[in-house]
This record gives structure tokens, sequence and C-alpha cells, in this order.
């Protein structure tokens, strides 16, 4: 039995509820700062910060513990609040924050909820593209409120003209030297795509594109991507999972068109 179905419809509707008006909070926090400016850091890893993403963070992080405090909360931006909770909100504020730093439209906001580890709610927010793209567990996938499905390719017609949206090659070579699989997946299917933040994982469950690969990330950049996958008909893997020191877990995933998925993983497997 699927844990969360020990989870009411009642919970889940208001959990729902809750994260798309969380969305539409942090939407309009990133949209006016977009109008008004915003101050730019690097921290020392070398990525971009700014004072937007910990705004978000720490205005969802507020909304979280008032409507939910028995919750925890993981976020990229602050420390986990009740680590040990059942449910955790897990969000990542500006995802793709290099790209709203040079006004490339293609951040957004990634926030999910887990139950024991399995997700049960997920939404990407695109401000800047009028795209929300949201699930919870049991109720499909919608676009901007739309219900869609995703059509599963013939495997016959896997023929490198599918659309494959990967993570850019300096994901691949992060943590180590993987950049192989990146050679060898972009030789077989030629037709790809590089997108660096979280609209890959929307043009997967959405199906404007067939699958999407995200090597070498965090819980926080892929926290929403499995629900949004599984409830449009799609199939979510998880090819790759480690602890990297100083870093922590960093997870590697595939999902998309579920024959494309398996074709994929393929890859991983050698």
């Amino acid at each position: 039995m699927d844990i969360r179905s020990q989870i009411s419809t009642r919970d889940l509707e208001q959990f729902y509820a809750r994260a798309l008006e969380m969305a539409v909070e942090s939407r309009t926090i990133i949209r006016a700062a977009v109008a008004t400016g915003f101050d730019v850091k690097k921290k020392s890893d070398g990525s971009y910060v700014t004072n937007v993403d910990l705004k978000v963070e720490d205005h969802l992080r507020g909304l979280i513990q008032r409507h939910f405090p028995e919750h925890g909360i993981i976020g990229e931006e602050y420390p986990p609040t009740r680590p040990g909770a059942a449910f955790q909100w897990v969000m990542d504020p500006i995802d793709g924050t290099e790209d709203f730093v040079y006004r490339v439209p293609t951040f957004g906001t990634i926030l999910a909820l887990h139950y024991r580890g399995q997700p049960v709610v997920g939404i990407l927010d695109h401000p800047m593209l009028d795209l929300c793209v949201s699930a919870a567990y049991g109720m499909g996938t919608h676009k901007n409120g739309e219900r869609v499905m995703l059509t599963d390719i013939d495997p016959a017609a896997i023929d490198g003209s599918e659309r494959v949206v990967l993570s850019a090659r300096s994901n691949f070579t992060r943590f180590g030297d993987d950049g192989y699989l990146f050679d060898a997946i972009t030789r077989t299917h030629p037709n790809h795509r590089i997108y660096r933040s979280c609209y890959a994982h929307a043009c997967a469950a959405i199906g404007t594109a067939d699958a999407t690969i995200d090597y070498a990330n965090r819980i926080w950049d892929i926290a929403a991507c499995q629900i949004l996958t599984e409830e449009a008909g799609g199939k979510y893997i998880v090819v790759r999972e480690e602890e990297v020191r100083d870093v922590g877990r960093i997870y590697s995933t595939v999902f998309g068109k579920r024959t494309l998925v398996d074709r994929l993983t393929r890859h991983f497997n050698r």
C-alpha cells in the first residue's frame, strides 16, 4: 500500500490549496523585485544568491509555520526546521538564480510537500512565463489550473528526434567525471535541449518535452518533479544517489514519458 494513502482527502486538498496560495505570494514578491531591482551576491561555492531568494524563502517559511506548525521545512537558503517531522515542506525559492540575475525567464519557485519521504504536493511556478504547473497525490497534474496528461511514445518511434532536456554538461562534472554520460546521451538523442533551471521539469510534466534528465542536484531542486510527472501519467526514476562531502546528498533523475524514460536509464546502467 502506498504510504500516501494514509493521508485523508480533506488534508490533501488543504495542503494543495495552501501550496497554491504560497506560489501566488512567491510570484508577487519576485515580480515586484524584477520591476524595482534587487541585490546580488555570490555564495562560497560561487553560485548566486539574491535578497529575493532570502525574502521568498523567509516568507514561505512563515506561512508554513503559521498554517502547519507541526510540519518540517527544508529549503536551500536556511537550515532545516523540525527535521524529524513526518511532513516536510521542501523549497527552492528561486531555482535558477543565475537566470533570474540575468533576466532569463526560465527560473521559478519550487515548492513541495513530502510525507515520510514521498511527495504529495508539488508546484513549479514561473513568474515571468505566467506558468504554474502543480499536482497533488491522486488529483492529477495541472498547467495553470487545466488538467494535463502525457501521451507515451511508441518504442519504434524513438529515433533521435524525441525531445530530451538535460542539465548542462557542467552538472555531469560537478562532483565527478561523468561527462562521458552527457556525451553518450547527446549523441544518442541529438534533438536535445539544455535548461539549467526548473523549466526543464515543467517541460517533462506537461509534455512540451518528452523527458528530462536532471543530474547531480539537491533535494530542493527535484522536490516537485516526481509528483508532477507521475500524476500526469509519466515515470520518474532516481538513477544516481550519493552523499558528497561538504555538500550533502545529491540526486540524478530521469522523468517524463514512460517508454523514453526506460530507454534513457540504460545509459546509467552500463
